[in-house]
């Protein structure tokens, strides 16, 4: 304490000041050295009174020592006090407990805090991503109704498609019902077809006679590549065909050319078809219709667009 080092260095000073029984032993000593005379009773007597003087100034200067020693110790109350100070283990696990407690809450509310704003955030996007698929959704309905509205449209366009190539085919053959395709001719310059048909072709050849008149049209057409380019002869009606045609029969087998129907190009496709078909003997065309004959001998007339497999089941 300051104020208990002040007194220990003042009562330092007096002590130094204080003579000892020593010093005083040492100066007795000193002066009968120097005094070698026969002391008195009286002397003697006086002598021990200091000496006692001496020792009980000795001994109280050294009880204030320990008295000033003592006063830096640590008092009973002074223990009290600290120890009423000191944190017990029950209170220690206490304050701990309660410390790790809001330690906890704090953190507990900091990660709700930011669990609560993800949530939120992806609660929102969940809603955004719910509007743009409920959006898509409706995009897609429609999307599939119009794809079912063009698929209706474009079956009915593919039946309409389909019956009009049937009608144009119909209708080109029959525009060709009268006609006669003469194939692998001869071919001369400045050449009279018509004068040729009527008089070589068929009188002479097939001993049938026919007017100018019933042939109306003549002429080539385009052919292969390397062969006589076919003659179309339009007549006048079937009945006229029919007497030509009916003879060809007994043409010569010397003869080079040949006579046939001039049938569209759909139609020879579906004659190629039926003749590569294992399932049929045999197939021609007949007044503007393909037919095809099994090997059963039964007779069926097929149309551009028939499966033949399925006609024969």
């Amino acid at each position: 304490m300051p104020g208990g080092n002040s007194n220990n260095s003042d009562k330092k000073g007096d002590k130094k000041n204080v003579q000892t029984v020593q010093t005083l032993l040492a100066a007795k000593k000193g002066s009968e050295k120097g005094n070698p005379a026969k002391r008195t009773h009286t002397d003697v007597s006086m002598d021990s009174s200091v000496d006692m003087t001496i020792e009980l100034s000795n001994l109280h200067h050294d009880l204030d020592g320990i008295k000033e020693s003592l006063e830096g110790v640590v008092k009973r109350t002074d223990l009290d006090k600290a120890l009423n100070n000191i944190v017990r283990k029950d209170d220690l696990e206490t304050i701990v407990t309660s410390i790790v407690t809001k330690l906890v809450d704090s953190m507990k509310k900091e990660i709700e805090g930011n669990l609560k704003d993800k949530t939120n955030k992806q609660t929102k996007a969940v809603e955004e991503l719910s509007k743009e698929n409920e959006c898509l959704r409706e995009l897609i309905a429609s999307q599939r109704k119009m794809i079912h509205e063009l698929q209706i449209n474009v079956k009915d366009n593919g039946i309409i498609s389909k019956q009009a190539l049937q009608m144009s085919n119909y209708n080109q053959q029959y525009s060709r019902k009268f006609n006669i395709k003469v194939m692998n001719f001869p071919e001369n310059n400045d050449e009279n077809l018509r004068e040729i048909f009527k008089s070589k072709i068929v009188k002479d050849t097939l001993k049938v006679n026919i007017r100018p008149d019933e042939i109306q049209a003549i002429h080539r057409i385009p052919g292969k590549q390397g062969q006589h380019r076919p003659v179309i002869v339009k007549l006048l009606n079937s009945e006229v065909k029919y007497r030509i045609m009916r003879e060809k029969k007994n043409m010569p087998k010397q003869c080079t050319f040949r006579l046939v129907d001039d049938v569209t190009k759909s139609n020879m496709e579906l004659i190629t078809r039926l003749r590569d078909s294992d399932q049929l003997d045999s197939a021609w065309y007949f007044n503007c219709a393909v037919y095809g004959k099994t090997e059963a001998g039964r007779r069926l007339k097929f149309d551009i667009f028939d499966d033949i497999a399925k006609r024969l089941k």
